[in-house]
């Protein structure tokens, strides 16, 4: 910050009605407070209080309020105290003579003298400076502002305490100075008091304009604020971080364009006016755009002083994406810059960092663990960021591990704990705008997730895709028969051997299936591995490599059998039987498949992915069947049936109430129909 803004500070000191009253506390308590015997726990909180109030790091408040603040404090019932807190609440100024005489009597708490006594409070003394400051603002007032100060009195005083409404007198709304219409409220002023000065009224319009979605009103308002006069030079300083708070603002928003155009102009001013914080965070955020040329990778941020430990675990992000083909100790690697950039940030520049920033690296640690594929670990550093975060504050990283620790239930087949999670007010209640679309979009990609699954492909196209929230969305996650979108060599390759392999054309997406298999094991997408590695045993078995392909399943098995995955595990041992029965037809064989199936079936169901089940149980049948088990044939039959019908009902449906009252509670939710607790 530019080091004019704390040598020249303003000098403009209205005096407001609460000033009267805290001189009137200040008088009545140490004007010869060596008769007044107060407790020294009364006396403890009394100097706290008036702390509170003349340092004005609280709002103005009522006579009534401060009376009652008063009457709470520690040992106000005794005979001293009590008289105290009496004289204040009979304090009146019935006329002017009366407010002129008061402030006549102020001088004798810090006026210095020549001989003993000494002053009341010292030259540096905080309640000093304060009855000073107030004597010269209230003798610069002419006969008209010393009336108006005094019907501002009179009113504020004898406010009604059962109405709690802010105060909205004349005294406290803010005015605009104008050399030619000028108001005679002052017959000495100072060259202070002929200047606007900054407030932070339109910074707060900005908040709430970002809060509510209101762009123009956030745009303006920004404007507005960093347009203000902060010190005596011609040039304000700080015009560079306003344009840095628009670029982010545009940033957040997904308004690229506008953001590149206003960043270039940021950067420039940054370097004229030599703020080199404010140059490194324009350069840290110009590398979080996009990229406009897709062939060029990313560029990433090297560890420099002033650079922010969050822009390096953004880099995280750029890593952990299969297009720019980055192996997953490359992460690690950032995520350990990030943690040492943090601890020197702790140490040089504490009041520049927020709280919840450290847990930020947990967050990311959560994403890169599952990424792979060890979820134990990524759920412990999800459970870290949950326990050590609070749902009352704003907060980014509790929101992100939440959504994808929903998403993971999800995968589990736990689809309406995972939306009821999501549903919890404690989530939504403090969200802004730009986290309501991500969180939105969470939401919709569960209902997405369970309808797909279930084989409702119509009610996916017709019911939720024309509900679907603004964002990102790959819909091969869902529908691998959709066309291809680029999203990496492995999630790619693997798509298009899933299509071919419903095509029963798995032999021909060899070449797909190990350039998956190649890239997964290289960048250690140990996630993507395991599913490559139990397609290329699935593609083996069609082509009568049953023994291959039942020794590469074992293998991996161990780590599937696991269950954190149950889909893959679900398959998993679904190829691992059918390798069995293709290499021998024995009893024992038989057995060992029929073990296997059981898994299979159980995960499938649970999973309500019904086509897949079916499959299993026909399988299982036959297998019963050949080993002479009719009871449990007849079983697994009827099994298959409940199965085949849900799967028709779910073909048939065109809508789906519950999830229409889902999509109706978070549009009206983004739509401020439901109450949130800003």
């Amino acid at each position: 910050m530019d080091a004019r803004l704390t040598d020249h500070r303003p000098t403009d000191h209205p005096l407001q009605p609460h000033h009267i009253s805290l001189l009137a506390i200040l008088l009545l308590t140490f004007k010869d407070l060596h008769l007044k015997n107060f407790d020294p726990a009364f006396l403890l909180g009394l100097q706290r209080f008036l702390l509170d109030q003349v340092s004005e790091v609280t709002k103005p408040e009522f006579a009534w309020s401060l009376w009652e603040k008063l009457a709470r404090l520690p040992r106000s019932t005794e005979e001293n105290s009590l008289t105290v807190i009496q004289a204040f609440r009979a304090f009146k100024l019935e006329t002017t003579d009366h407010l002129i005489n008061f402030f006549t009597g102020i001088p004798v708490l810090y006026q210095e003298k020549d001989e003993p006594p000494e002053p009341i409070f010292g030259r540096r003394s905080i309640f000093g400076f304060f009855c000073r400051r107030c004597c010269v603002s209230f003798g610069k007032l002419s006969f008209s502002g010393v009336i108006q100060l005094h019907k501002d009195f009179q009113e504020w005083s004898l406010q009604d305490p059962l109405f709690h409404r802010p105060i909205n007198l004349a005294a406290y709304r803010p005015s605009f100075k104008d050399e030619l219409n000028n108001t005679d409220s002052q017959i000495f002023k100072t060259h202070g008091d002929r200047q606007n000065w900054a407030r932070a009224d339109t910074y707060k319009s900005w908040i709430q304009g970002r809060l509510i979605g209101d762009d123009t009103l956030a745009k303006e308002s920004l404007r507005s604020f960093f347009e203000q006069r902060f010190h005596e030079g011609n040039d304000s300083g700080v015009r560079q971080l306003g344009l840095l708070n628009m670029v982010r603002y545009h940033y957040i928003h997904g308004e690229y364009f506008a953001g590149r155009k206003l960043l270039s102009e940021a950067i420039s001013v940054s370097r004229t006016s030599g703020d080199k914080i404010a140059l490194q965070q324009c350069i840290s955020l110009l590398r979080r755009f996009p990229p406009v040329d897709d062939e060029h990778r990313p560029p990433l941020n090297e560890i420099q002083p002033n650079l922010n430990p969050l822009d390096i675990l953004y880099d995280v992000r750029k890593l952990i994406d299969e297009t720019n083909e980055q192996p997953i100790s490359a992460s690690f690697i950032k995520i350990a810059e990030a943690v040492g950039v943090f601890d020197y940030w702790c140490d040089t520049k504490l009041s520049t960092i927020r709280q919840s920033d450290q847990w930020a690296q947990y967050a990311v640690q959560a994403n890169v663990w599952n990424a792979a594929g060890c979820e134990d670990l990524g759920d412990l550093a999800t459970d870290i960021v949950v326990i050590f975060t609070s749902s009352d504050v704003e907060d980014n990283s509790r929101l992100t591990v939440l959504l994808n620790h929903a998403y993971r239930q999800a995968r589990q087949g736990k689809y309406d704990s995972a939306v009821a999670m999501l549903l919890d007010e404690r989530i939504w209640g403090r969200i802004t705008l730009p986290d309501y679309k991500i969180w939105a979009q969470g939401v919709w990609q569960i209902l997405a997730l369970k309808f797909t699954r279930r084989g409702q492909d119509r009610l996916y196209r017709e019911f939720l895709l024309p509900r679907q929230p603004p964002g990102e969305r790959n819909p091969r996650h869902y529908v691998h028969t959709s066309g291809p979108i680029s999203h990496g060599k492995i999630s790619e390759s693997l798509a298009e051997v899933l299509r071919m392999r419903d095509h029963e054309s798995s032999g021909t997406a060899i070449d797909h299936l190990l350039k998956s298999l190649w890239h997964s094991e290289f960048l250690f997408r140990m996630h993507h591995y395991r599913t490559a590695i139990v397609l290329l045993a699935d593609a083996g078995l069609d082509l009568g490599l049953s023994k291959r392909s039942r020794k590469m399943i074992e293998d991996i098995m161990p780590q599937i059998i696991t269950g954190n995955d149950i889909e893959q595990r679900a398959f998993a041992v679904f190829t691992l039987a059918r390798c069995i029965i293709a290499e021998s037809s024995s009893p024992s064989a038989l057995q060992e498949a029929v073990w296997w199936l059981v898994i299979a079936e159980k995960d499938y169901l649970a999973l309500q992915i019904c086509r897949s089940a079916m499959d299993v149980q026909y399988l299982l049948a036959t297998v019963y069947n050949t080993l002479g088990l009719e009871q449990e044939r007849d079983a697994v039959a009827k099994r298959y049936e409940g199965t085949q019908k849900l799967l028709a009902r779910c073909e048939m449906a065109v809508i789906d109430e519950e999830a229409g009252k889902i999509l109706d509670m978070v549009a009206a939710i983004g739509a401020k129909e439901l109450p949130l607790r800003y």
